[in-house]
């Protein structure tokens, strides 16, 4: 098995990041593996035995656990202790048959990884999706009532057109690539192609030089997916549609110059929602909200939430 220790080029984000959230030599992740069905599942954890909760950090569709990691580092650095797996078909996670998965068995798998998380001492545990991820921690709290609280930086819900026009490439893909996924998917399905070719990798940041770090990494941004897997991102219907979600309560921080998912791309499902609920702006900060003054504003505003849960 493979392990970030090994690796190096995880260690190029730093570059591009305020001290507080770079990886440090001397305090880096324990590195362990979950055999979950037919995955080897890859977690980065910093653990904190005082801490009051734990916090499952979810990565998107350019991202992996130690990738978006570096936002559970001002975490941890506060007294909590979080975990950052790598999703199936990212990072060092282990796909042992070579399985062909649709995107609900990312569902499952953090579920599965919440009931494992609270068998151990049953501290509460929160989940803050970043990018995809957003919607992702959404589902799952759709399908499992043991998550404590919602953080998240998008909503986005691929059935609408408008948002998989903001996510998708192109018109051409969004409007008629991915409908005729549903059309021709005994065929297409099992064609695999590079993640840059079907999203807007390059806005993952608002620094060019950053984003390429993201879309040249081969464990993130530069990987590949197969087609089964986004033809049923599209269209997963959770388990608890917005209205009538009133299970955790939510912190949306939305970046202000997110050139890739705006609020606009979140709005109607957000205003949807019935559970506590509350959105802040991070003044000039991108997709992966790195920049200040609004990374500031989410730190405060991320350690008010936890402190009231």
């Amino acid at each position: 098995m493979k392990y970030y220790s090994q690796l190096s080029y995880w260690k190029k984000y730093n570059t591009f990041l305020p001290e507080d959230l770079q990886y440090k030599e001397d305090k880096l992740p324990t590195e362990e593996y979950w055999q979950w069905k037919d995955f080897n599942i890859h977690l980065d954890r910093m653990r904190n035995p005082k801490s009051p909760i734990k916090v499952i950090v979810l990565h998107g569709a350019g991202g992996n656990g130690r990738v978006i990691g570096f936002f559970g580092n001002f975490l941890h650095d506060q007294g909590y202790e979080y975990i950052a797996p790598d999703l199936i078909g990212y990072g060092l996670t282990q796909n042992l048959k070579n399985k062909n998965i649709d995107y609900s068995v990312w569902v499952d798998c953090v579920s599965d990884l919440i009931d494992k998380e609270l068998l151990k001492d049953n501290r509460p545990i929160v989940l803050f999706g970043l990018s995809m991820g957003g919607m992702l921690a959404y589902q799952v709290a759709a399908k499992n009532k043991n998550v404590k609280a919602l953080m998240v930086t998008t909503l986005a819900d691929p059935r609408a057109q408008n948002v998989r026009d903001d996510l998708a490439r192109n018109l051409f893909l969004s409007r008629v690539g991915l409908p005729a996924m549903n059309v021709f998917k005994l065929f297409s399905d099992s064609f695999k192609l590079p993640i840059k070719w079907l999203c807007k990798m390059e806005r993952i940041t608002n620094d060019i030089a950053f984003s390429k770090i993201f879309s040249n990494d081969q464990l993130a941004g530069g990987s590949k997916i197969k087609l089964r897997f986004l033809r049923t991102y599209m269209s997963f219907i959770p388990a608890i549609e917005p209205d009538n979600f009133t299970a955790s309560p939510l912190l949306f921080l939305q970046p202000q110059k997110d050139t890739w998912t705006t609020f606009e791309t979140s709005k109607s499902f957000y205003e949807k929602l019935n559970c506590p609920k509350k959105v802040i702006f991070l003044e000039n900060c991108g997709h992966a909200p790195y920049e200040e003054p609004g990374l500031s504003t989410m730190k405060i505003e991320i350690i008010k939430f936890l402190g009231q849960l």
